[in-house]
């Protein structure tokens, strides 16, 4: 039961993907494929064509339906549909589509065919030599060739018999004209005779050919047709199912009870009437019922107003109950719950019947019997009405001995009724729940709509007044009922109008929780969203932050790159500027020079002079022949000094070394007088060296020095600079050699001879 739910479940999903197929376009084979199954025997071409269009269809709805999503089951059941293409497509071949056979369905059929059309020519040819000749008109009925036992003929009058030679086949049914077939036509209808059962011989050994292929294929073509039976049936539920908008129940033991939330008859539903064809009662949709039996109250009792729904209730049930067995889903709302029956049992209506001598008390205790009788567990036993037809106090008691009978012995019962004893059993007897289908207090008009725990009247009186019956029989009737009983009915009406009254305040209280809960939740929803949209804004500023904080980067990083481009375009177009404001600098430093030096007191130290052949130990200060340079000796290792230059240490060779004698200093050193000091301050002027080492420095370093170095050059009155690079790598050398060309102190550049090319002299423009 519950794979035929499932079943059910993925043909709703296969309606949605890849839609409804066309089983009922597929022809029915069934017949043919047991005639098929007859050795010797042939099918005939139309029945063949059927089967040819039947494997064609299912071929490609099962590839369909095994390719589709959601619908496990059923696409392993269409993946067994078999793949006979082949037999279809000989059938193809050999069958046109009007059911003829073709020429081209054998070689022999074709040259058959070919010869009986030769031969028809040639006799349309006798036979109209006969319609041309010169007496046709005295001697013909009419000018037209027929057929008369499957040959070809002439019209001949009667009186006119034996002036055409031939064989009479017969007459006219008036007399007045002869079938003669000509003698020049007799050997070739012959012929025409003969190939055409020739003909027939090899359509037949055709059809035979394409039964047999069908044979061999019987079972599993037997196996399809099955297959596509149950999609087809599997599809048909479906369609159902969403035309109800039903859904699966679950499935639950028997002992869980039973639960059917907003059931519907499916007869009551406008979309299910309109499909199989029914008249409209109503254009209104049927109002849902819901229906609980408990474990532990497996009986349930309906009361309510004539005409008030008690009977549609008890159909509902059993019919839902019965279409879930059958693998349907159910008009009802999730969470419905049915158990598997093995009996389901009805008593439903008038079974009275003159001619089987049942009144309607006999008729439904006829049934009862029987019921008790066959009773199988699990059961579901529904009744009507139980115990009317007879005397209401008997009938009453009767009705709960049923009841009580079938609870007992372990069947669910739903049974509605008018009895009072009925619904005193059903409100006072454990194990056993009652309820009413409710009524508009105002009007007496029904509701429809079932109340579960309570028992309801049955508004005979009211229902007759409101259905036209006069208002004094009415009266009369009320006039009438015994003094207990309108006791009982005036109490059963105030709990009624109490429940109504409770039913309200408890419909006010569910609506006001709703209202706060609903408060809540909007509130709930604002402040999620007031976080949300917080959270949104500072994200949102964050990465506005972020965006400008990278564009203000891009942007430096680009006014930089420019800057740096100007700056290197510029160099060299400001050179000759730089020239000119350094030539002026210099022709103020030298007159400030030459005013020092003339100044008294002021004196240029000697140079140092060079000891031949004097020996080098440490500390004596040293010029390295090959460099040009001076230094002072930190260490001796071997053949090899360690001199310190300019602050920085190097190994040379000791033959190279030229002892110093004395210490030169590279300043100019100016003494000042007292008498001078009381004239005025006094001034210095700096010199320069002649030379510049930059051995030891990285490019960027070694660079500004030699701009240096050529400014204090230029402003000494210099004419010549050695620039001490060393050979290394060759980075500082070329670095050098790309900075002196086109320097505006600059007039030509030279590698010194000695120094192994370590050594750049510069000459200085004058």
């Amino acid at each position: 039961m519950r794979a035929a739910l499932a079943g059910t479940t993925e043909g709703t999903a296969l309606l949605r993907a890849p839609g409804r197929q066309p089983y009922h376009d597929l022809p029915d084979v069934a017949s043919a494929l047991a005639e098929a199954r007859v050795e010797g025997a042939h099918l005939e071409p139309l029945a063949l064509s059927d089967v040819a269009s039947f494997i064609e269809g299912a071929v490609e709805i099962g590839a369909r339906v095994a390719r589709a999503e959601g619908a496990p089951e059923l696409a392993r059941l269409a993946s067994g549909v078999t793949n006979a293409s082949d037999v279809a497509a000989a059938i193809r071949r050999a069958i046109l589509p009007g059911g003829e056979m073709a020429d081209d369905a054998s070689p022999r059929l074709a040259e058959v065919r070919r010869t009986l059309v030769r031969l028809k020519a040639q006799l349309q040819s006798v036979m109209e030599s006969f319609l041309r000749g010169k007496d046709a008109d005295r001697l013909l009925q009419d000018k037209l060739v027929t057929t008369r036992n499957d040959r070809f003929v002439l019209l001949l009058k009667a009186e006119h018999r034996g002036q055409i030679p031939g064989i009479i086949h017969g007459s006219s049914g008036s007399g007045a004209s002869l079938f003669v077939e000509p003698m020049p036509a007799v050997e070739v209808n012959n012929d025409i005779v003969s190939w055409g059962e020739e003909e027939r011989a090899e359509v037949v050994r055709i059809l035979r050919g394409l039964t047999s292929r069908m044979r061999d294929r019987a079972d599993e073509l037997a196996r399809t047709v099955e297959i596509l039976g149950e999609l087809d049936a599997v599809q048909a539920m479906a369609l159902v199912a969403r035309d109800m908008d039903a859904i699966a129940p679950e499935i639950v033991p028997a002992s869980a009870g039973l639960r059917l939330f907003q059931a519907r008859h499916p007869l009551l539903m406008t979309s299910v009437v309109e499909r199989i064809g029914l008249a409209r009662r109503s254009t209104r949709e049927p109002v849902p019922v819901t229906i609980e039996i408990a474990e532990e109250r497996p009986a349930l009792v309906i009361s309510g107003p004539n005409t008030g729904g008690k009977t549609v209730a008890l159909k509902t049930v059993g019919l839902l109950a019965l279409m879930a067995q059958s693998g349907l889903h159910v008009p009802a709302a999730a969470g419905s719950a049915l158990p598997v029956f093995r009996r389901v049992y009805a008593d439903i209506g008038d079974e009275q019947s003159i001619a089987a001598n049942l009144s309607t008390f006999s008729a439904h205790l006829a049934n009862i019997v029987e019921m008790t009788r066959d009773l199988a567990l699990p059961a579901l036993v529904l009744l009507d009405e139980v115990g009317a037809g007879t005397d209401p106090t008997e009938g009453g008691a009767l009705g709960v001995a049923i009841v009580d009978g079938f609870r007992a012995r372990g069947a669910m019962v739903v049974a509605t009724t008018h009895h009072g004893l009925m619904k005193a059993y059903a409100q006072s007897t454990p194990g056993v729940a009652c309820a009413s289908f409710g009524y508009d207090p105002a009007t007496y008009e029904p509701t429809y709509r079932l109340e579960l725990g309570t028992a309801g009247r049955s508004l005979a009186l009211e229902m007759a007044e409101r259905l036209g019956l006069p208002a004094a029989t009415v009266r009369d009737a009320r006039s009438r009922l015994d003094v207990k009983e309108a006791q009982a009915e005036a109490l059963l009406k105030k709990l009624e109008e109490d429940q109504t009254t409770l039913r309200a305040a408890e419909a006010d209280l569910a609506r006001r929780r709703l209202e706060v809960e609903s408060a809540e939740a909007r509130v709930s929803l604002a402040e999620r969203e007031i976080a949300a949209r917080k959270r949104t804004e500072v994200d949102a500023f964050a990465r506005d932050l972020r965006r400008r904080g990278e564009e203000a980067l891009r942007k430096a990083a680009e006014t930089i790159e420019e800057t740096v481009r100007r700056l290197e375009a510029e160099r060299r177009s400001s050179a000759a500027a730089a020239a000119k404001a350094k030539g002026n600098v210099v022709r103020l430093v030298r007159k400030a020079q030459d005013e020092a030096l003339a100044a008294p007191g002021v004196e240029l130290p000697a140079p140092a002079e060079e000891t031949p052949e004097a020996p080098v130990s440490v500390g004596t200060r040293v010029r390295v022949r090959s460099l040009g340079v001076m230094g002072e000796v930190m260490a001796l290792h071997g053949a090899e000094a360690e001199l310190a230059i300019s602050g920085k240490r190097m190994r040379v060779p000791r033959a190279e070394l030229v002892a110093l004698r004395g210490a030169p200093r590279p300043a100019v050193h100016v003494h000042v007088s007292r008498a001078s000091s009381e004239k005025g301050e006094a001034r210095s002027a700096g010199g320069s060296s002649s030379e510049v080492n930059l051995v030891g420095h990285t490019v960027d370093e070694a660079i500004p020095r030699l701009d240096k170095a050529l400014d204090d050059a230029a402003m000494a009155d210099k004419t010549e600079l050695r620039v001490i690079h060393g050979f290394g790598t060759g980075r500082l050398r070329q670095a050098v050699a790309e900075f002196l060309e086109g320097h505006p102190h600059v007039a030509q550049v030279h590698v010194a001879s000695e120094g192994r090319g370590g050594v750049t002299v510069v000459h200085l423009k004058e």
